[in-house]
């Protein structure tokens, strides 16, 4: 009998488990199609969900629903903003509910690996007001008729909430969060129980951190008025790193608009040591090791109503008595640590805020450092009074905190005060505004491995007035490079007060070394293995300074170019360097420069720049100028001087190297003595001309102009005499290397060789059957040689200048014509076929003449 009951109740499980198990299969469709019509007509955003499941044995007595990858993307201003992408999002909703099918009465949610970004621009415009405006008097009745709220827990796990309001300056962001809560949602007074774990915790307000990657394990109970929005805290335990803190108080927000809030925090446990738990550089350091003793106390609280106007009235204080911080690994301490300060507004108007600290004292060691800050109406005309004194040795700093890898030394002696309002400074009432005292430096060094070069200072000195900073005596070396300096910044207390205000300086400035190389910071190593060309990175000028430097520098190491008696005047402002009378030795030559380097936009500086050469070695010009490479690569082939003047201008890309597309360049260069050999379109004219002797040429004293437009460089036309040839030069080329020149030569006709002269011959016979002539070519050919191709495979076309009798005649008698011109415009003036037929006669004896000179054959002695 026992057996029999046994089987039935075992085949009622089955059933029921069966049951269980194909509930969800027949309500799949359906949930899952109310829940994107519920969306669709409710929210304004790109709501996407890779599958919808549904289990009822996991969650029994409820179905389990479950969004897999769930994404929400604004529109409009957030388009690019996804406010909410989680892994799953499960609820659990009542089986009853789910049978009857009218509502779905939801239990439980729960949001695995959520990443959430609640974002609000200046104008207040948040990226969570998705709700569609036509349907904000529906949604309510519409999401209670699909979907009722019951909740009893909710929880969130590995979850990055970030909170991003501009309009009020406040960023928050929750790292790995880990978060429930417990409570009966149903009820219009309630108790809501939460625990909270945060990785790191990140809060900034108007840029300022006031907590930077905190850990955070909070126990929270919370009673919540639903009616009035009023959220009540009771005893609470709040652990930010090693910091315990309380807070009691509510917070309501009966509108829109408005928080309204009353509470206070205190640190329970007043030790110094949990109060620097909340340094992260100190925390990260072997924290657990750290020795800190003496008393630590810090409260505070908030009264009023915030929102986009006002701040509620608070007041926080913190205290540390006899204070010491040691490192049992290290030798000193930071002894007899004594502060007192607070920050207070009475009521709310964030101008009547104070900030206090009426002295403050340490000590590095046995040295003593003291100091005081007050700070009142930081808004509309902001007064401070401050004051900081003290002698420190930095190598005793290495003997306090924990520096591995860095050397750090020498003296600070400081002793500097000021006291006065800003409205003084921008009144430029200096006497009402109290600022002395100085700043010197003795013997500063700052090296390590993970400090791009050592920093050494000898000496500097800085003397304060409410006018300027006086800099006098400054020798300093950054890595190989070493500096002597003195002048001034003025207008400092105002670039401090005033964003928009520039600080103003002038400085006079000696070098024996800069290695510009090093100062543009870290190394880009070329793209190709077999590149070991270090690649230069943009400089970009600051746009919030206007100085004026006076340098001179022995010698300047920049990109592959060795510089020596570096002189000028550098003028920084509106993110433009302007070079004045800048002089330099530089490629066995002299160089002048006058001119503007701009990062207005640092992704595309330009350059502007008149240049002046001087007798520069073309074999190292060709080396170290990119420029020339590209666009006059017959330099690789010349040895010998030159001089140019040239107006150049530019962009730059990433690497300093010229756009070349965007060069625009013109100017008179001067080959003061050059040798050309080896260059290819040379050999291919020689062996056109049958003549090795134009593989070589021999350039003295070549004048020509040049233009630089469209990445191409336009030759204007010159002339190169030597050994009996005249030849005339014009053309261009390009960046892609491609030619385009025309060569008018006047050369010997023995220069020529057998080939040539035959092709002269058939040529000349040619052109005596064509005029019925019988004449020779002179001692001298004329040449027209087209170039083409490339530079390094050139094409080349030759033309006679005997090609066509009747042109070549028609030629003589248009150039003598000219030649005669002038003779004839004094007989203007008579009868006109009286000077017609006089002017033809002697035109034709002209022509006579000319033809004779040109066709002649050579007399034979």
């Amino acid at each position: 009998m026992f057996k029999k009951v046994l089987i039935i109740v075992f085949s009622l499980f089955i059933l029921l488990f069966a049951a269980a198990a194909a509930i969800p299969m027949f309500f799949k469709e359906e949930i899952d199609a109310k829940t994107k019509s519920s969306i669709n007509k409710n929210v304004n955003a790109k709501v996407n969900y890779k599958e919808l499941d549904l289990s009822i044995i996991s969650s029994f007595p409820n179905v389990g629903i479950k969004i897999n990858n769930l994404s929400i993307i604004g529109i409009d201003s957030f388009y690019k903003d996804t406010l909410a992408n989680v892994k799953q999002l499960q609820l659990n909703v009542n089986l009853w509910s789910v049978l009857k099918g009218d509502t779905y009465q939801i239990n439980s949610v729960n949001l695995n690996e959520p990443n959430i970004l609640v974002k609000v621009l200046k104008n207040g415009v948040a990226n969570w007001d998705i709700m569609k405006p036509d349907s904000a008097n529906l949604t309510t009745d519409s999401l209670k008729s699909t979907f009722k709220a019951a909740l009893q827990k909710y929880s969130i796990e590995q979850g990055t909430i970030t909170y991003d309001d501009a309009s009020l300056g406040l960023y928050m962001k929750l790292d790995s969060l880990n978060h429930s809560g417990k409570g009966d949602f149903t009820q219009d007074l309630f108790t809501l129980d939460t625990q909270s774990k945060i990785e790191k915790l990140t809060v900034k307000y108007r840029g300022i951190p006031y907590l930077n990657g905190v850990k955070l394990d909070a126990e929270l109970p919370v009673e919540i008025d639903t009616k009035n929005m009023k959220f009540t805290f009771a005893d609470n335990k709040i652990k930010l790193n090693e910091l315990l803190l309380s807070a009691i108080g509510y917070l309501a927000m009966p509108n829109e608009t408005d928080m309204v809030m009353d509470f206070k925090f205190d640190a329970k446990e007043s030790e110094l040591k949990n109060f620097l738990s909340l340094i992260p550089s100190i925390y990260a350091a072997n924290f657990k090791d750290l020795e800190a003793t003496g008393k630590f106390s810090m409260n505070g609280n908030a009264k009023g109503i915030y929102n986009e106007k006002s701040l509620p009235a608070f007041n926080v204080n913190l205290l540390v008595e006899n204070g010491k911080i040691k490192y049992p690994s290290l030798p000193s301490a930071i002894n007899n640590i004594q502060i007192k300060s607070q920050i207070s507004n009475p009521n709310g108007v964030i101008d009547n805020t104070v900030v206090n600290v009426p002295s403050f004292h340490l000590e590095f060691g046995q040295v003593p450092v003291d100091g005081k800050l007050l700070l009142k109406n930081p808004v509309s005309d902001p007064f401070i009074d401050m004051a900081l004194k003290g002698k420190l040795d930095l190598k005793q700093l290495t003997a306090i905190f924990p520096m591995k890898d860095m050397v750090l030394s020498g003296i600070l002696d400081a002793d500097v005060k000021a006291a006065g309002r800003k409205s003084s400074i921008d009144k430029q009432q200096y006497e009402a505004f109290k600022a002395s005292g100085q700043i010197i430096a003795n013997n500063f060094n700052y090296a390590g491995k993970n400090v791009p070069m050592p920093v050494s200072v000898p000496s500097a000195k800085l003397i304060f007035s409410p006018k300027n900073i006086t800099l006098s005596n400054l020798i300093a070396k950054i890595g190989s490079s070493d500096f002597a300096a003195n002048g001034s910044l003025n207008n400092y207390l105002s670039y401090f007060f005033n964003k928009n205000q520039l600080l103003q300086g002038s400085f006079n400035m000696l070098s024996n070394l800069v290695n510009v190389n090093e100062l543009m910071g870290p190394k880009v190593t070329g793209a190709t293995p077999a590149s070991n060309e270090s690649k230069l990175t943009v400089f970009e000028v600051p746009g919030n300074i206007n100085f004026n430097v006076n340098a001179k520098a022995n010698k300047v190491i920049y990109d592959n170019y060795d510089i020596t008696n570096a002189i000028g005047t550098l003028l920084v402002k509106d993110k433009t360097i302007t070079f004045k009378n800048m002089g330099m030795n530089m490629l066995d030559g002299k160089l002048r420069m006058d001119g503007t380097y701009a990062t207005i936009n640092p992704k595309k500086p330009k350059v502007d720049v008149d240049f002046g050469i001087d007798n520069m070695n073309i074999q190292k010009a060709f080396q170290a100028f990119n420029t020339v490479k590209l666009l006059a690569p017959v330099a690789k082939y010349a040895k010998g001087t030159f001089s140019t003047d040239l107006k150049y201008n530019s962009d730059l890309d990433e690497h300093m190297k010229p756009v070349y597309s965007t060069i625009n360049a013109e100017g008179l260069t001067n080959i003061i003595q050059a040798m050309i050999d080896g260059f290819e379109p040379l050999n291919k004219l020689a062996a056109s001309l049958s003549s090795d002797k134009f593989k070589k040429l021999e350039l003295n004293n070549v004048i020509t102009k040049f233009k630089i437009k469209d990445g191409r460089l336009n030759v204007a036309p010159f002339d190169i005499k030597k050994d009996g040839i005249v030849m005339n030069v014009q053309g261009s080329n390009g960046i892609d290397q491609t030619m385009d020149y025309n060569l008018g030569l006047n050369l010997p006709r023995a220069m020529l060789g057998a080939k040539a002269n035959e092709t002269v011959n058939a040529m000349l016979g040619k052109l005596n059957s064509k005029a019925g002539t019988n004449v020779s070519v002179s001692d001298n050919v004329k040449v027209n040689a087209v170039l083409g191709g490339t530079f390094l495979k050139p094409t080349i076309n030759l033309k006679y200048g005997i090609a066509d009798a009747k042109s070549t005649a028609k030629e003589a008698i248009t150039n003598v014509i000219a030649e005669k011109k002038a003779e004839f415009q004094t007989k203007a003036q008579a009868k006109l076929d009286t000077v017609k037929v006089k002017a033809t006669e002697k035109v034709k004896d002209a022509i006579a003449d000319k033809l004779n000179n040109l066709f002649k054959r050579k007399t034979v002695n």
